[in-house]
């Protein structure tokens, strides 16, 4: 367990564990934008933008640590003038000692993100990405003594090897022999030095996410007998896994479409809702995606996707979707974005590396969503 105040560094671990900053797309900005890793935190704010009502928040609750959706750095500064307009805020946050962090693009593909989050609220089954697997992983293959096998699949899969969908600890085995002659100054586990020697082996292999690399193979090593191990990775083509942008799923059995609406509207706070596109009586089958998905709509279609529940729709988005047999359901930006800021308190409260007195620290803010406001 992390000590009762944890660093800025412990709590960006785990939320990079999450929401790993390689699934951020190419233009984001994602990760620490302010501050240090090697600050106590005493309090942690999650906010969907960065403001000076969320400043003032973060100072009344006394969470030095801000965590926002939407980044507030997108493109490199030219400088930072506090006597310009927008400059107050930022002297306040750095003179204040505050610390601001981004998760976005991350937080949306991510396999337990914003998009997984979206599809569980709505009680979806068989849920998969809309988007073809974000994440590139290796076939890792080691040759492991009959009687070690057990100690390194465990190691293995308890290391983050093993996933394939909703599947976890999935591995192959092929009993074989191995050989080998131990050179002179080696300490083999087995045979004699300078005798070429045979072991009843098996031939163990499986998937990791290829940024787990490092700690997959250390665990691995850690639970070997042999003194040098052989092992294999192998680049894999195909995209796999559950990390992706959007999601579609079943829901578990067809409704009329104005009681999807309705049950939309509920989750999303009485949020007002458009809809449009092809005009259907009954749906099963939903996509969602957290933020603009207008350029989505074909591959949800080619998912299956009746439905499309997204935002930031435009005018020739209704009129394609109509073309191509989609209906498609806008929900406002902020207000399907916020529902990521849940899925990362629980996340974190959930955590057994952090102790009961800091999880009553974490907090949601509670200035409005909403940027604008209509007449």
């Amino acid at each position: 367990m992390i000590k009762k105040v944890p660093t800025v560094q412990e709590i960006i671990s785990l939320l990079e564990e999450l929401a790993p900053l390689t699934l951020a797309e190419t233009w984001d900005n994602v990760g620490l934008q302010v501050g240090r890793f090697d600050r106590d935190v005493s309090g942690l704010l999650l906010a969907l933008d960065f403001s000076k009502a969320v400043l003032d928040e973060a100072r009344q609750k006394q969470a030095n640590l801000i965590v926002t959706h939407h980044p507030l750095i997108f493109k490199p500064l030219r400088n930072l003038r506090f006597d310009r307009p927008g400059g107050a805020i930022w002297e306040e946050l750095i003179t204040g000692g505050f610390i601001l962090y981004a998760m976005h693009t991350n937080l949306d593909r991510a396999a337990d993100g914003l998009n997984q989050h979206l599809a569980e609220v709505i009680q979806l089954t068989q849920i998969e990405p809309v988007e073809a697997g974000a994440e590139d992983y290796l076939k890792l293959v080691v040759f492991v003594p009959n009687d070690y096998v057990d100690a390194v699949f465990t190691a293995l899969t308890k290391a983050g090897a093993g996933w394939i969908g909703n599947y976890s600890h999935c591995t192959f085995q092929t009993a074989g022999v191995g050989t080998f002659l131990p050179q002179a100054g080696t300490n083999p586990f087995v045979g004699a030095t300078g005798e070429v020697n045979s072991v009843a082996e098996v031939r163990l292999e499986t998937i990791i996410p290829a940024r787990k690399q490092e700690p997959i193979i250390k665990a691995m090593l850690a639970a070997h007998p042999y003194e040098e191990v052989a092992y294999d990775l192998y680049p894999v083509v195909q995209k796999a896994g559950r990390a992706g942008l959007g999601r579609v799923g079943l829901l578990t059995a067809p409704k009329r479409f104005p009681e999807l609406l309705a049950e939309l509207k509920t989750v999303f706070g009485g949020e007002t809702l458009r809809f449009g596109g092809y005009s259907r009586d009954y749906v099963q089958k939903i996509a969602v995606i957290g933020g603009s998905g207008g350029k989505y709509l074909a591959q949800a279609k080619r998912k299956g996707a009746e439905v499309l529940i997204t935002s930031d729709l435009g005018y020739h988005d209704f009129l394609y979707a109509e073309q191509i047999g989609l209906t498609i359901v806008e929900v406002g930006h902020h207000r399907i974005e916020a529902e990521g800021l849940k899925r990362v308190k629980t996340y974190l409260e959930q955590s057994p590396l952090l102790t009961p007195e800091f999880k009553t620290r974490i907090f949601l803010s509670e200035n409005k969503l909403k940027p604008y406001t209509l007449f």
